[in-house]
């Protein structure tokens, strides 16, 4: 009875929601590279995992996806799906998935019968705060739309970022140490940054955060948020939302 009035559900809500008209799901060849696509209402993967493509809809990291079955990482999907485009996308606000996002879960649901459910548990994190000398960078009132593209990995071990906030730079720290990462430094608005790091110096993410990089081996990403942001993560563990999948299909259904 459960399971029914949860997909029961799900059907009210994505019949609400904006949908893709025409999707198109294939196996992938297993040579090829994980590649997403975004055009207005069009969206195109290759050698795209349902682990991936959940994660993404839903706006959260791995390490929060629980009732994972062993082939949700291996098994992968090409995947076009179009929807009208009688009407640009909505602008998306601070914290609100993007439209593509939800379309993403409907189709989720339909096709591969996806059903999931939110938890809080306690769990290893970091906490994101701010140091006792304050942020070393110049905040700005949030617009009311955020950019599409905030973040940029010009190389290994750097990242800039413009005009975000600190919750968002907490999601990408998090996909960074394969953590979660929250966002505690009550800072308000936004801000520009650039990060410089040494990634071989940040692979032991070690629990004492407070130990000093060896300057021998370069500034870890700790250290180096400390030292050019102002802000230091912290090692805790703490009440954490995590999703959990109650059903999901390896096939999905015909196209």
């Amino acid at each position: 009875m459960k399971s029914a009035f949860l997909v029961a559900a799900l059907a009210v809500a994505y019949a609400q929601s904006p949908a893709f008209e025409v999707a198109s799901i294939r196996p992938s060849d297993p040579a090829g590279t994980v590649a997403i696509r975004r055009s207005g209402y069009r969206i195109a993967t290759t050698s795209t995992s349902l682990q991936f493509l959940i994660t993404w809809a839903y706006d959260v990291h791995s390490d929060r996806l629980y009732g994972k079955p062993n082939w949700l990482d291996s098994v992968r999907y090409d995947i076009v799906a179009n929807a009208p485009q009688d009407n640009p996308p909505a602008p998306r606000r601070p914290g609100q998935p993007t439209e593509l996002q939800v379309m993403m879960q409907a189709l989720l649901a339909e096709r591969f019968r996806l059903i999931i459910h939110r938890e809080t548990r306690e769990l290893p994190m970091y906490a994101l705060v701010v140091t006792k000398g304050g942020p070393k960078f110049r905040l700005t009132e949030a617009p009311a739309v955020m950019g599409q593209t905030p973040f940029s990995m010009p190389g290994q071990g750097r990242l800039i970022g413009t005009q975000v906030s600190a919750e968002m730079l907490a999601k990408v720290l998090s996909d960074q140490l394969s953590r979660s990462v929250q966002d505690q430094t009550g800072l308000k608005g936004v801000f520009d940054f650039r990060l410089e790091w040494e990634p071989d110096a940040s692979s032991a993410r070690p629990d004492d955060l407070s130990t000093p990089a060896d300057p021998r081996t370069g500034s870890s990403l700790f250290t180096a948020i400390q030292e050019q942001l102002g802000l230091k993560m912290e090692a805790r563990k703490a009440p954490v939302e995590v999703l959990v999948i109650d059903h999901i299909e390896r096939a999905p259904t015909e196209n």
